[in-house]
């Protein structure tokens, strides 16, 4: 079957499929917690948000096993089948207009880097995707289950691409899907990167002065769609 597209879904069906593809890449790329972990698109009316159900790992979803809930509702977050922490999804969404994806998963590097007191270090192109940093929320160590909760994950995120959630896993925004996909699987390999380093030696990160003139020569728009692509090849069904 035909992959759907890594861009604004034009359908309900479209938007679905995406979630269901991100979500077994993630699992492909280490993003997997037994059954935890969700990823999520904005519809094509802007208002509702297609989101993974709960009980089921990254790596088995598809597109029956995600559901829609409306941005309106203000108890959207406590639908049956919802994860407890959809409400992170859903004040993101409503916090950043520009923002058509978001993703939550518990990646064993990054939730090792936002354990401690050390900042992302721009040590390879990976980390250039975060040229200003990743900041931290800690305002809990526990599940973010309440609106009040989500709120200030996404206040802590800001503008930015990605939050560290304190002792806990990460948040990945962006544009379309394949940019919330590739600030996930970018940042975990940063993290791990890091990890790697400082147990080789002493890192020598990239200077933060000319990183945002490297990162835009990195990371263009043209490339998130051939890497979406890219990723839907790995699967062996990519609907």
């Amino acid at each position: 079957m035909t992959p759907p597209p890594g861009r604004p879904p034009a359908t309900a069906a479209e938007a679905a499929g995406q979630v269901a593809v991100a979500c077994r890449v993630l699992a492909r790329y280490g993003h997997e917690d037994l059954t935890l972990g969700h990823a999520s698109v904005r519809g094509p009316d802007g208002r509702t948000v297609f989101i993974k159900r709960k009980g089921r790992a990254l790596r088995d979803v598809r597109a029956a096993d995600v559901i829609a809930i409306p941005l309106d509702d203000e108890a959207g977050y406590l639908m049956p089948g919802a994860h407890l922490e959809t409400v992170m999804h859903l004040e993101t969404y409503l916090a950043r207009p520009d923002v058509g994806a978001v993703i939550h998963t518990h990646p064993e590097y990054s939730i090792a880097l936002g354990a401690t007191t050390s900042e992302l270090a721009l040590l390879s192109h990976d980390g250039l995707l975060f040229p200003d940093g990743v900041p931290v929320f800690d305002g809990t160590a526990g599940l973010v289950t309440t609106p009040e909760q989500g709120r200030a994950v996404a206040a802590a995120l800001g503008r930015g691409r990605a939050l560290l959630l304190r002792n806990h896993g990460i948040l990945a925004a962006g544009e379309d899907i394949s940019w919330a996909l590739l600030t996930a699987i970018t940042l975990e390999r940063a993290a791990r990167i890091q990890f790697v380093s400082r147990v080789l030696g002493d890192p020598v990160p990239i200077p933060r002065q000319v990183a945002s003139q490297l990162s835009a020569a990195k990371y263009q728009e043209e490339f998130a769609e051939e890497y979406w692509q890219d990723w839907c090849r790995m699967l062996d069904d990519p609907a």
